[in-house]
């Protein structure tokens, strides 16, 4: 059966589908060994979860993200979307199933905006860099044009202020949204946008919904974005670039722990670099040559890490997911998760509207 073209508003949704299903697969995959060294894996690469998948807080607070677009009306109504996020972060907060190893910095910052802080304030979001930031934000790449930018970096200012954790955020949004056309090349496509931003080229800076998003903590997104590349996110971009040119000609049962001389995931920089190794090596180049890695076979070596397992293969799940606008194609790959009833119902029904009912372009 042929796949309908990448831009449609079949392909998208289909796409959007693929992304959930990868990043809850990824997420149930990884979080079986979430705080297991690499060498104390049960196996290489783990096996996939037996019963039900059992997801963590990177799929609730992905859902969370879902259903807060969902319930906007008016995207340019930033205040409206920052309390309609904030709002679904509180009922995830106090959840009965928020018992899943959930980020430190996500609930300290939502202690301080439950008790009147704005997340821009001193005592409101936290100055950190931690993967909260990126792991929940497939829905907000999915978002019309004008605002996928802007809605990525507030997703994670509400609980992430940190310039190195916003600006992952975009460079790994920028590869979800345009996922079928830098498949293989996500790393290449990272550092690109990097040297754009660096050298002053990167119409990001100019974006009028990104600036007014950032407005209460800088006037300068321009140095904003070039901060959120130093103290260390190019470089780890640069060695996962080196690590993937050192993988590719090696068979997957000689690939080892995919945190290797990159980072262990915890915090955005070194989690997107990993999820984009990992999406790169399971997808298809320019020139179709075959992939070292299957969808399922990623989310395995995903998640056999010395570092933030599910994080990892949560996000790389999304990313593959996204690269893919065929109908279902976790199950033509041959996976099938069983999610508990409640998130596979949760995650059946976000599939089936892309955020606030527009098509990404």
């Amino acid at each position: 059966m042929t796949a309908p073209a990448a831009g449609s508003d079949t392909a998208l949704l289909a796409r959007y589908g693929n992304a959930l299903t990868g990043l809850a697969a990824g997420d149930a995959w990884g979080y079986q060994v979430e705080f297991t060294s690499y060498t104390r894996m049960p196996a290489y690469p783990v096996a996939p979860p037996a019963g039900h998948w059992v997801i963590s807080d990177d799929t609730q607070m992905t859902l969370a993200v879902h259903h807060a677009l969902a319930d906007v009306t008016d995207f340019d109504d930033i205040e409206a979307v920052t309390d309609a996020i904030t709002r679904q972060f509180f009922l995830w907060q106090v959840d009965p199933d928020n018992t899943r190893a959930p980020g430190r910095t996500c609930m300290k910052s939502l202690r301080n905006l439950r008790a009147g802080a704005r997340w821009y304030d001193r005592d409101g979001a936290v100055e950190s860099a931690g993967c909260g930031a990126v792991m929940r934000l497939v829905p907000t790449a999915f978002a019309p044009q004008q605002y996928w930018l802007g809605l990525t970096a507030l997703q994670a200012v509400i609980t992430h202020k940190h310039p190195r954790a916003v600006v992952p955020a975009l460079l790994l949004a920028d590869a979800t949204r345009h996922a079928p056309e830098y498949r293989g090349r996500f790393l290449e496509r990272a550092l690109t946008v990097a040297a754009q931003i660096y050298n002053g080229t990167s119409g990001w800076t100019e974006d009028p919904y990104l600036r007014e998003v950032l407005a209460p903590i800088t006037g300068d997104v321009s140095s904003y974005l070039v901060e959120g590349l130093n103290d260390g996110t190019a470089d780890i971009l640069t060695a996962a670039a080196g690590r993937l040119e050192q993988l590719r000609p090696l068979p997957p049962a000689e690939f080892g722990d995919p945190c290797a001389g990159i980072g262990e995931g915890w915090e955005s920089a070194s989690a997107v670099a990993l999820a984009l190794l990992v999406a790169d090596l399971a997808t298809t180049s320019d020139n179709d040559a075959a992939a070292a890695l299957t969808g399922p076979e990623a989310l395995a070596w995903a998640s056999t890490s010395n570092g933030d397992s599910d994080s990892i293969a949560c996000i790389a799940g999304g990313l593959i997911g996204s690269a893919h606008p065929e109908k279902d194609y976790w199950a033509a790959a041959g996976l099938t998760p069983t999610f508990e009833p409640r998130y596979a119902e949760e995650i059946m029904a976000a599939a089936s509207q892309l955020p606030a009912g527009a098509p990404a372009d």
